[in-house]
């Protein structure tokens, strides 16, 4: 995909039917090209990701120098510029952008306390990182540690879920659809990180990780509890929204393993695209 590497600033997918796609961009020389490429339909849409999320983050990538003594102002900016990337919509090139935070499944286990419930999620599906703020961050470069202080005013997540167990005294069973919000949810992310490098270039890597999360308030919406009756149903969601603070305390470890591991993978997208000396200059 030689041509790919000319592209700088513009790219258009034309055409996907048939396996074919074409790309017009604009070269560092200002010429419009087209190239097409014969690719199975799989193909064709991680290589327009691909394609888009390179081309992004190059002309948007914010360079914070550790020597400058706004580096601490600068980080937590960058750090929500590149997540927000992620989702930004390019309506004249007609580009669909595919939610980073997707997860096909996710097993929390049934907590000691009031939240005795195995939960089983699939086909996760997430909405409003896009609109993350970081009031705070910090970069040791001996330790190789990121530390975040982050807010998203609204995260919603849709799912089909499988649920067995008891909920404070009461039995629950169900499976079905269902929704959880999170508002005002607070994230404190710590990623310890290694370096590696591609193709002559240094990277980093997350390979660890921990989270903390503390949202304000959680509203929660099971439906099909009790094999769909509808009486039982609405009353468990009441009792879980009433006392969502003391069902979340009890499984909140376990929701701060899953979710650091998926946030870790969406950092790993992003540090995979900019090299090291990218992100901080080459000193």
């Amino acid at each position: 995909m030689a041509c790919l590497d000319e592209l700088i600033n513009l790219w258009r997918c034309e055409a996907c039917p048939d396996k074919l796609i074409m790309i017009t961009m604009i070269t560092a020389k200002g010429k419009k090209q087209s190239c097409v490429k014969n690719l199975e339909v799989s193909e064709c849409n991680t290589y327009v990701y691909a394609s888009r999320n390179l081309l992004v983050m190059k002309q948007h990538s914010n360079k914070c120098n550790p020597k400058r003594s706004d580096f601490d102002q600068c980080l937590p900016k960058a750090v929500e510029s590149a997540i927000r990337q992620l989702y930004q919509v390019y309506d004249e090139l007609n580009l669909t952008v595919t939610e980073p935070l997707d997860v096909a499944a996710l097993t929390i286990d049934a907590g000691s306390g009031p939240m005795g419930t195995k939960q089983v999620y699939k086909n996760l599906k997430t909405a409003g990182l896009e609109e993350i703020t970081c009031s705070k961050a910090g970069f040791d470069f001996d330790k190789k540690r990121l530390s975040l202080q982050c807010l998203i005013p609204r995260y919603e997540l849709t799912f089909d879920y499988e649920l067995s167990g008891k909920i404070l005294v009461l039995p629950k069973t169900g499976r079905g659809p269902g929704l959880i919000i999170l508002h005002d949810y607070k994230l404190g992310l710590v990623f310890d990180l290694k370096e590696y490098e591609k193709k002559g270039r240094r990277y980093y890597q997350v390979v660890g990780h921990k989270l903390d999360i503390d949202p304000k308030l959680i509203e929660v919406k099971l439906d099909n509890l009790f094999d769909g009756d509808k009486a039982l149903g609405d009353g468990m969601n009441q009792v879980m929204n009433v006392n969502w603070k003391e069902l979340f305390e009890d499984v909140k470890a376990s929701y701060s393993e899953a979710f650091g591991s998926i946030f870790a993978s969406i950092f790993n997208r992003l540090l995979a695209k900019v090299p090291i000396n990218e992100l901080f200059g080459d000193n």
